[in-house]
């Protein structure tokens, strides 16, 4: 019993306001995403201004994709921002900031039917299961966690630029297959289809197959075959080069 008392006084504790526990619901905050925010709080109450995402999975039992994905809710109801600091060093460094909750929880009126509200605006579970399947494969393909800041990319992927999640895998599979493991690339990709109009997988799939069978036909344009059978060739060794005994 000494010992747990001890690992009670070392592990410290994560403090929150019952205004929050109280009205968390009114701020358009699912229980998970709750969940999620206690977590970061507690790294950050310590000093931990980026928590590994996969850690806090751990602890949840979940994946860092669903981790990720909490994340960007919160990101997107304007519950948390990412801000990028510069050390003495001149690394940049990422920082969760959970400041905007704050303010919202702030700015509630002492009255609201926020039940209601809620249940109109929380996005559809097909939807948000489409998000962290993009998440989860984007960082399985690049054998590492994403950071913050690829995840206010990939987010500006979907609520500004709304592109459909089928067509960020597309575009992830094109930049796979060219061994370019970089947002960049698959951004340029996804604004590349955009401007020619292609904005479902139908689409972007026959314009993939026209582009690949014009590049077969260049090939053979600039490397011609002759129609026919291969015909081996092989060396016919001359009977007087033969040794008699």
């Amino acid at each position: 019993m000494e010992a747990f008392a001890q690992a009670l006084i070392q592990a410290g504790e994560t403090t929150i306001n019952n205004l929050l526990l109280s009205r968390y619901r009114e701020l358009e905050m699912t229980n998970d995403e709750l969940v999620v925010y206690l977590q970061y709080k507690r790294s950050l109450d310590r000093g931990i201004d980026f928590p590994d995402a996969q850690a806090v999975a751990d602890v949840m039992g979940t994946t860092s994709a669903e981790i990720f994905n909490q994340l960007d809710q919160l990101l997107k109801k304007q519950l948390l921002v990412i801000n990028s600091t510069t050390d003495a060093d001149g690394k940049l460094h990422d920082q969760y900031d959970f400041t905007p909750l704050y303010e919202r929880l702030a700015a509630l009126p002492e009255t609201m039917s926020g039940v209601e509200a809620h249940r109109a605006t929380i996005a559809a579970p097909t939807t948000t299961s489409a998000r962290a399947d993009v998440f989860n494969r984007i960082e399985v393909e690049f054998g590492r966690p994403l950071s913050p800041t690829e995840l206010q990319t990939i987010s500006r992927w979907f609520d500004e630029d709304q592109f459909k999640p089928e067509l960020i895998l597309l575009a992830l599979r094109e930049a796979v297959l060219n061994q370019a493991y970089n947002l960049r690339y698959i951004d340029r990709i996804l604004l590349t289809w955009q401007q020619k109009h292609l904005t479902t997988a139908g689409q972007v799939e026959r314009e993939l197959g026209q582009h690949r069978k014009q590049q077969v036909v260049n090939a053979t344009e600039v490397n011609p075959k002759v129609n026919g059978p291969a015909i081996p060739i092989m060396k016919i060794s001359n009977p007087t080069d033969s040794t008699t005994n």
